[in-house]
């Protein structure tokens, strides 16, 4: 038994963190010096979208699990749910973040799992710091940052320790792989992300294929089936610790706009999904894949500062267009000329020095891995073509299981950015320890050459490529064909320009790598240079797209979140929960359901058949209501289905003055004397838009059974408790009645009482909820109470308390003294 090396094994390891550590601090240099954080739109949102779960929570100790604040009421559980054995994985996130702050620990998480990787693939310390620091660099992260995504950066952060988890284990290392895979995937999944989990899976697709062809080859068919078993049940633990949140994220899926949906557009089926061109928004061109290797290739972001030397400084200076306004046009050119139809925010770069060394892998990196990394590489970019590439990507979104669920297929780029500088680095590794023979070097050469050779061609020919956006025609329209000219006179001029700075990197990266082999320079100078190239590299494009603008002080960073006097209004009159619409852009709005219940909202998935009411009636009552108040009007009764929501107050600015009255809102509930009924859902969404619903309501038959189709309305049903996952009525009426309730419908958790007794209730009004009351007085009680919650939380926290303990394990277990170490597969 040997005993642990600390200047060997440990200290390096130390060194190498600490070097992470400090990088990451000094990048975010405002935030730990200067108090300040990022303005993230998407969190603001996301913080506001949440308030009423996060009230309720501190009042009552307990989760909501339903929220009234968005989109007509919804699910809590991918908006802010906690689930019980949440504070083991806590954790475990809090030690590995070293208590940085939320926005650059997720960065950090980034470069110390990457760098977790590289390790367990055998590549040494000081060169594992050039990929781990790139990996997190990346402008896709520092982009999602500066928007505001942090899950998915957190999800993409543990992408790499999932993948180091599962080679160690195919290394032999049994019980640290599956603490490792167990504890990496259970982060992964609680970071609820599901479509960068989506990708991650068709990662280990790819390396556990690539092991499975390994072990036949070397007659190790036995060994691979026991560590994959062994996967399997690490992969299992995880999905128990994450068990509530996925059985509700499933359960919830059937229903929101990622499941299918309830009607059927005509000569087509039952569509089951995310509708195609939607999905394929985001696509990249095939040429655009290109901005891996040279940032500004497609023109950078939608919008950029080119600088008053550019071709459209110039014909602006020869305008009559004074010096202000000049500066403005150039400091937000539209120099986007990809693919991506709704614009970008920056491109997807992965670092010339990482390129480069990716293609030092293609010819360096020992098998499987180099056939797999290429595989998943080049799959990778195929998905993010989209639209562009249908025959293949219409092709998967039609058969591969789950995938018409996501939208923004260039987040699939996110496989290659963890294969290309896993590739690089142990390509790079491998080449270090060879010999200088003449077959190497020609190997080296041409590897070098290649990339070199493609930047080459660029700076030379790149002015050949068409330059046009899709934006283009609309940009002539407005400012005129010159503009547009001249801005398409710059678009190649920022190609070559980044191009000779991919350049300028490709070849020092050459130089120290031959200097190295001529034994000129040593591995630690060789570390260094290569370490630094790469984070200069990364880091100056990384900060055009994350700048001091971006920061704000703390106390600054919701200010969107302060009532305005339109606010306090509402609230002060607003006594019965009704519902409030916000005009400005209140279908991607979180800021409203801070303060009220709002018709809209803001978030990825909401309910399928609310979005079906968007689409076929509320865009339309919206522009009917803003026709009518424009021609100072207030007349409601066109608008059916905002006065079923309960829409009382309509928010049109932020003073009192904005904010109307709808006195045509049904209230929380009301009495219909009529039923009608309706065939299938395309029936009933036709026919809310067509009844008095005062007086009808609409339900289909196929679905619910009714008593009948006349009722009494005479009596009153008033909402008497609220609370976001209880509702509590008192109802007076004559004769058996039919109520609506101004609630959205939802199948699975909703559970109703009359005077205690528990019955059944319906759907009617396409999306709304209704019962049937007997004759008298009665208290009707609405409660939401899933089982999944319920029984998924229980299962959560019992393996929780088993990742637990086996993580603790295998810590300990690590630190004995190291016994015969066992062959890298």
């Amino acid at each position: 038994m040997s005993k642990l090396n600390f200047k060997e094994q440990v200290l390096p390891h130390l060194v190498s963190v600490a070097i992470l550590a400090i990088v990451t601090i000094l990048f975010f240099s405002p935030m730990f010096f200067g108090n300040k954080v990022i303005e993230q739109y998407d969190v603001t949102q996301g913080v506001a979208s949440g308030q009423e779960i996060k009230e309720y929570r501190e009042r009552t100790g307990e989760e909501a699990l339903w929220t009234n604040a968005m989109f007509g009421g919804m699910p809590a559980y991918l908006i802010n749910i906690k689930y019980q054995g949440e504070g083991i994985l806590n954790f475990f996130q809090k030690v590995y973040s070293l208590g940085f702050p939320r926005q650059a620990e997720v960065i950090l998480k980034c470069i110390l799992s990457f760098y977790v990787l590289l390790i367990v693939f055998k590549v040494r310390p000081y060169l594992a710091l050039a990929g781990a620091i790139a990996y997190g660099l990346g402008t896709f992260n520092i982009v999602s940052l500066e928007a505001g995504h942090i899950w998915k950066i957190e999800a993409i952060a543990y992408m790499p320790l999932v993948l180091a988890g599962i080679h160690l284990t195919y290394r032999g290392k049994l019980l640290g792989g599956f603490a490792l895979t167990a504890l990496a995937l259970a982060l992964e999944i609680d970071s609820n992300h599901l479509q960068i989990t989506y990708y991650l899976l068709l990662t280990v697709l790819f390396y556990g294929i690539a092991m499975l062809v390994h072990a036949i080859r070397q007659k190790e068919v036995q060994p691979f089936l026991i560590r994959s078993g062994i996967l399997v049940a690490a992969a299992l633990l995880a999905v128990g610790t994450n068990f509530g949140r996925i059985w509700n994220t499933y359960q919830y899926g059937q229903y929101s706009t990622r499941g299918p949906s309830a009607l059927v557009k005509e000569g087509e089926s039952k569509q089951e999904g995310l509708d195609r061109d939607y999905v394929f928004a985001y696509s990249l061109t095939m040429a655009e894949t290109m901005t891996l290797f040279v940032p500004d290739f497609s023109g950078g972001a939608s919008n950029r500062n080119i600088g008053m030397d550019s071709n459209l400084a110039s014909f602006l200076q020869r305008t009559n267009l004074n010096r202000q306004q000049i500066q403005n046009l150039v400091q937000n050119a539209p120099t986007y000329w990809g693919g991506k139809t709704p614009g970008t925010s920056g491109p997807t770069y992965a670092g010339a020095i990482m390129v480069f060394l990716f293609f030092i892998g293609c010819f360096f990196a020992p098998q499987p891995h180099r056939t797999w990394l290429v595989a998943a590489t080049i799959f990778s970019i195929m998905l993010t073509w989209g639209r562009y590439f249908p025959s293949f990507n219409y092709l998967l979104y039609d058969i591969l299981p789950g995938y018409n669920k996501f939208r923004t297929v260039e987040m699939a780029m996110v496989i290659a950015l963890l294969c290309i500088p896993l590739l690089g680095l142990i390509g790079l590794e491998a080449l270090l320890q060879s010999s200088w023979d003449d077959k190497i070097r020609k190997r080296f050469f041409i590897a070098a050459g290649t990339p070199i050779g493609i930047l080459l061609l660029f700076i030379l020919l790149g002015g050949a490529l068409d330059f046009q956006s899709s934006a283009d025609n609309r940009l002539a329209q407005q400012f005129g064909d010159q503009f547009l000219d001249a801005i398409q006179e710059d678009r190649p001029d920022l190609l070559r320009s980044d191009a000779l700075r991919s350049l300028v990197f490709c070849l020092l990266a050459t130089a120290a790598l031959f200097f190295f082999k001529l034994e000129r320079l040593s591995y630690l100078g060789l570390a260094a240079v290569v370490v630094l190239l790469s984070t200069v590299d990364l880091w100056t494009v990384a900060k055009r797209f994350l700048t001091e603008e971006d920061y704000v002080r703390e106390r600054n960073r919701f200010t969107a979140m302060i009532a305005t006097e339109a606010d306090e209004f509402i609230i002060q009159q607003n006594n019965s929960h009704a519902r409030v619409l916000n005009l400005q852009n209140p279908f991607n709005d979180g800021v409203t359901s801070y303060f009220h219940a709002s018709i809209g909202g803001y978030h990825g998935a909401k309910l399928g058949r609310y979005q079906d009411l968007i689409e076929n009636h509320l865009g339309e009552e919206m522009n009917r209501m803003i026709q009518s108040l424009q021609q100072g009007q207030r007349d409601f009764t066109n608008t059916p289905v905002l006065n079923m929501l309960n829409t009382r107050y309509i928010k049109a600015g932020e003073v009192q003055n904005a904010v109307i009255v709808n006195d045509q809102a049904l209230g929380n509930a009301w009495l219909v004397s009529q039923v009608q009924t309706a065939e299938n859902a395309n029936e009933a969404i036709e026919a809310i838009g067509t009844i008095n619903p005062a007086q009808t309501a609409v339900v289909n038959t196929s679905d619910f059974e009714l008593p009948s189709t006349t009722f009494s309305s005479e009596g009153e049903i008033s909402l008497v408790e609220y609370e976001p996952n209880y509702l509590k009525y008192e109802a007076n009426v004559a004769a058996e009645s039919f109520a609506v309730f101004s609630e959205i419908y939802y199948p699975d958790g909703w559970e109703v009482k009359i005077n205690g007794q528990e019955t059944d209730y319906f759907r009617a009004n396409y999306a709304f909820r209704a019962l049937t009351i007997p004759a008298g007085q009665h208290t009707i009680e609405f409660s939401f109470n899933p089982a999944s919650y319920r029984v998924g939380s229980m299962v959560s926290l019992i393996s929780s308390i088993l990742l637990l303990l086996v993580s603790v394990a295998a810590l300990v277990l690590s630190v004995r003294p190291i016994g015969k170490k066992v062959p890298v597969a």
